[in-house]
């Protein structure tokens, strides 16, 4: 169940939604019973974020005030009557890391399409962007491609940023953290590697890019309300079929090293997102992959949950 959590109707007319023990509440309308401020209520996700110091606060007094007086304010419905998008900034960094838990990078290397050393004594994360326009809402189909027969799935916990910051310390690494959210970085396995361009070992861009390849949602629960990331269970079912069920505990370069380790190379500003790395129980392992018909679901413990059917392209 979701504490506190603030994400985006796709109903135009309700616009930025705070989410209280699985309940949505338009954050406007909240905001007034919440009593008078200097400012109006912010109707872009990316103003929240560039103020989230402030609005970090203001969201646990929006939890409070929803407990307190529950029957006074009036609600949108529960986490399941109401459609969200993706709670991301239109031109926030996708930055997910390869091969950081350990059970994953073993299976991955006995698999038939990769079969080979992943990492040699890696000192530093391996990380790669998505394209921003890969994303959809956290109840959105997914498009099986005609070019691709081996879809597959990744729960992550995605981590997004709340301050500006380069070369960031891993010292002072979450200081930066805003909150935390779900990501699901669906993969065409089939093309991990291109025999026709040998220098180079993987195809990230085929493999990880096509249109609806990047879940995210439903909500950013902020930190302040997760007192350990690493406690939190991922799970990820294939219709009834639990495939992955892992905990954040198990990543080989942990958040702190990751934010430390982009920022040397990218500026990272409010609503940019560290994906950071899935457990064990991907398709490729066992050579089962998604099939048009089927429903992954998602969810991370305290951090909501996603529904995903797949879809034929085709259709």
């Amino acid at each position: 169940m979701i504490e506190i959590g603030i994400g985006r109707a796709r109903n135009p007319q309700s616009g930025l939604v705070a989410v209280v023990d699985d309940q949505v509440f338009d954050l406007a309308t909240i905001l007034i019973f919440l009593g008078p401020t200097d400012a109006p209520a912010p109707e872009l996700l990316g103003d929240v974020l560039l103020d989230w110091e402030r609005w970090s606060d203001r969201l646990l007094a929006i939890r409070d005030l929803v407990r307190a007086d529950r029957e006074r304010i009036p609600s949108l419905g529960s986490l399941s009557d109401v459609t969200l998008d993706a709670p991301v900034v239109p031109d926030a960094l996708l930055l997910f890391a390869a091969a950081n838990y350990a059970e994953h990078t073993i299976e991955a290397e006995n698999s038939d399409w990769v079969g080979t050393k992943v990492g040699s004594g890696a000192t530093d994360p391996y990380m790669f962007l998505k394209p921003n326009r890969s994303v959809v809402g956290p109840t959105d189909p997914i498009l099986s491609p005609s070019d691709a027969l081996m879809v597959d799935w990744e729960v992550e916990l995605g981590v997004v940023i709340g301050r500006t910051g380069h070369r960031i310390s891993a010292d002072s690494a979450m200081d930066y953290v805003a909150g935390y959210t779900i990501c699901n970085d669906v993969s065409a396995r089939d093309h991990v590697q291109r025999e026709e361009w040998p220098l180079f070992s993987s195809d990230w861009f085929a493999q990880k890019g096509y249109d609806t390849f990047t879940p995210i949602g439903p909500v950013i629960v902020p930190a302040a309300v997760v007192p350990d990331p690493y406690a939190l269970a991922l799970r990820l079912w294939v219709d009834d079929e639990l495939k992955q069920d892992g905990v954040a505990s198990d990543m080989v370069f942990d958040i702190a090293d990751q934010i430390e380790y982009v920022s040397r190379f990218s500026t990272l500003r409010p609503g940019d997102i560290i994906s950071t790395g899935t457990p064990a129980g991907v398709g490729m392992a066992t050579g089962r992959y998604l099939v048009a018909g089927e429903t992954m679901r998602v969810e991370i413990d305290g951090l909501g949950y996603q529904r995903s059917p797949v879809v034929s392209e085709d259709l």
